[in-house]
């Protein structure tokens, strides 16, 4: 299955470089190219792509806003967003608004093409460098601090790992060999421990935590 790409960026060069490199990969199909965010979400109601693919600048307000309007728009995208940049509070910031991925521009374009496979299948993708520097911040806060993840039994993680990743409750179900309203208890206890309601506020949770494969 071929995915649809739109590429939105301000900064040419790199555009233009990204958009050769999408263009030798049979399974995509470079849809549109975007260098005003004011014009990209209706671009994407033109292009109906699968991703999005969003260079940002960690400072640039307007950049975070672009990923909140297209990840929460009537038909939702799924949106790679890749920056200079690869600290934690970027990071967390561009996932708060909605984005499936997040690659850095010192990453390999085969860590960008991957990134775009996984946000296609609504799923989370960090890069090496991201990843690292969320691991790190994990470390150094480890000692002696409690979260809320500690009020999660070992099955609810297991749960909460598999709906990070992607999955349904039916594979979750599959996958544990457990009953399908079994997961849905689980789901619902999840959700109550951690109060959050939602699958992408459940995956960034998730995130934050060190609970997701990376």
């Amino acid at each position: 299955m071929t995915i649809r790409v739109l590429l939105s960026s301000k900064h040419k060069v790199v555009t233009e470089g990204i958009a050769a490199v999408l263009r030798t990969h049979h399974d995509m199909d470079l849809v549109g190219i975007s260098d005003n965010p004011e014009r990209t979400p209706d671009l994407c109601e033109q292009t109906q792509p699968d991703v999005v693919l969003v260079g940002i600048q960690s400072s640039a307000a307007q950049d975070k806003e672009l990923i909140r309007q297209l990840a929460h728009a009537p038909t939702p995208r799924n949106i790679v967003a890749y920056s200079g940049e690869a600290d934690r509070n970027s990071i967390i910031e561009v996932l708060d608004a909605g984005a499936k991925a997040y690659v850095s521009t010192t990453s390999s374009i085969d860590e960008l093409m991957s990134a775009i496979r996984a946000a296609a299948a609504g799923r989370v993708y960090l890069c090496q460098a991201a990843a690292g520097e969320m691991m790190e911040t994990v470390r150094q806060s480890r000692a002696g601090q409690a979260t809320v993840r500690s009020h999660l039994g070992s099955r609810e993680e297991q749960v909460l790992r598999l709906i990070a990743d992607g999955y349904s409750s039916k594979e979750i179900a599959r996958n544990l060999l457990i009953a399908p309203s079994t997961v849905e208890v689980h789901r619902r206890n999840i959700m109550r421990k951690v109060g959050l309601h939602k699958v992408a506020d459940l995956t960034r949770y998730a995130i934050r935590n060190q609970m997701v494969s990376l």
